[in-house]
């Protein structure tokens, strides 16, 4: 009896190699020269730049996140300290500040994500339909 290998769960940089080392792939079983590389290779330099901009933006995102909740902690801290008025004008503010921090930093549930093609960028387009290609003529 055999049975069936579970997909494996591939992280996002190991998707991104993966895609980088397919399009390479393609490139080849093209021909070592042609007018493809260019493309090729405008498709994978866009793609790792994507990615690096990607984690340079989660790193300010996650940073951002940390010190943002320690402000509105500390505001809150102080908020019973002062006066009557300015607890007054404050406090909604305050509030307001709050619900806009956890509505930004909240996880969103991908599954439910919906994306528009137009919102694709044009090189990952230009991947796909590369690796369609090469994949249409193995079969």
């Amino acid at each position: 009896m055999h049975t069936a290998t579970p997909p494996l769960k591939l992280t996002e940089a190991q998707m991104v190699q993966l895609t980088r080392n397919a399009l390479l792939v393609a490139g080849q079983e093209m021909g070592e020269t042609g007018d493809h590389w260019p493309v090729i290779k405008s498709t994978i330099h866009s793609i790792m730049k994507d990615w690096e901009q990607l984690q340079i933006e989660r790193n300010v995102h996650a940073e951002l996140k940390i010190q943002l909740y320690e402000q509105l902690r500390e505001m809150e801290r102080i908020l019973p300290t002062c006066t009557a008025d300015v607890q007054a004008d404050a406090a909604p503010k305050l509030k307001e500040l709050r619900e806009v921090y956890d509505a930004y930093f909240t996880d969103i549930d991908e599954d439910k994500l919906i994306l528009d093609d137009a919102e694709v960028p044009q090189h990952v387009k230009r991947a796909k339909a590369i690796i369609e290609t090469l994949e249409a003529e193995d079969a």
